[in-house]
């Protein structure tokens, strides 16, 4: 699906959506690394929750498949690793940190994926194939069938970072692209990447492994909270958060994880990420 872009069209492209005053531009496209110019703008973006742990042999090659498939749709794509499960749970001397949050062990309860056993995933918390745990095999094909349909809204993230008192102010702006007929939630996680810690690999223990994508907290909950009953398109919404940073996060690799869905139904209907680290 990558695409070759020439100068020429790129030039048309950043006239043509200038002149609609779209405010966040496909990324991929002013980097020109990959995906599918095709695709209308704003794109959808899909949340990919993999759910993990450190002491789990089979979840390094679902991290594996994962960072594949975002190579591939890119921006298309927010993953996320949620640690959970006894696969997740400290153990001297190998394994010391405890990477499980409240959140992530809310989502695991609700949705059962350690249940069903680990690593199992999430595709924007929607059915494929009449399965809403699914197996590593079957993500990239949950992504393909939805990449390519419009978004019902899309989400604008501008935060700001006090190095003073290590505080994220996040200001999020909604603009609906489409008439919505029902409640939704609005959702606001942090993640950390680029963690160094150790982790089990098939039959191998890996000391510095490097943790991708890692759920560190939930702002407003799990699911978010409910902000409106329906919309109209071209309704805009705003609402600003305070997010204290952990001491132990490194504020250079945080990234913040907004999502809409369905308070009926859960599943996502945009999400979208930005780096925490625009310092004040």
């Amino acid at each position: 699906m990558k695409a070759i872009k020439t100068i020429t069209y790129l030039t048309f492209i950043i006239f043509f959506f200038a002149c609609n005053q779209i405010e966040n531009p496909l990324k991929e496209r002013q980097e020109g690394t990959c995906g599918d110019e095709t695709q209308p703008i704003p794109i959808r973006k899909i949340l990919v929750e993999d759910y993990t742990g450190h002491r789990c042999p089979n979840c390094p090659d679902a991290a594996r498949i994962l960072e594949s498939i975002h190579d591939d749709y890119c921006n298309h794509i927010i993953p996320i690793a949620v640690h959970v499960s006894f696969f997740a749970e400290p153990h001297n001397p190998d394994f010391p940190e405890d990477f499980r949050t409240e959140t992530g062990n809310e989502l695991d309860q609700f949705f059962g994926v350690s249940n069903q056993g680990l690593p199992g995933g999430l595709v924007n918390r929607k059915e494929f194939d009449g399965n809403l745990v699914l197996n590593r095999d079957n993500w990239r094909s949950a992504v393909d069938a939805i990449y390519d349909v419009n978004p019902d809204v899309n989400i604008i993230i501008e935060p700001t970072y006090s190095e003073t008192n290590h505080i994220v102010t996040a200001n999020i702006t909604l603009e609906f692209l489409k008439d919505i007929s029902e409640a939704v939630n609005l959702g606001l996680y942090v993640t950390e990447d680029s963690i160094i810690a150790p982790q089990q690999d098939g039959s191998t223990y890996v000391e510095n492994y490097l943790h991708r994508h890692m759920l560190r907290k939930g702002v407003n909950g799990a699911f978010g909270e409910k902000i409106l009953n329906s919309a109209k398109k071209g309704d805009t919404f705003e609402k600003s958060f305070t997010i204290d940073i952990d001491a132990n996060w490194n504020i250079h690799h945080l990234d913040l994880v907004a999502f809409i869905s369905s308070n009926s139904t859960n599943e996502i209907l945009q999400a979208e990420s930005e780096s925490a680290e625009n310092t004040n």
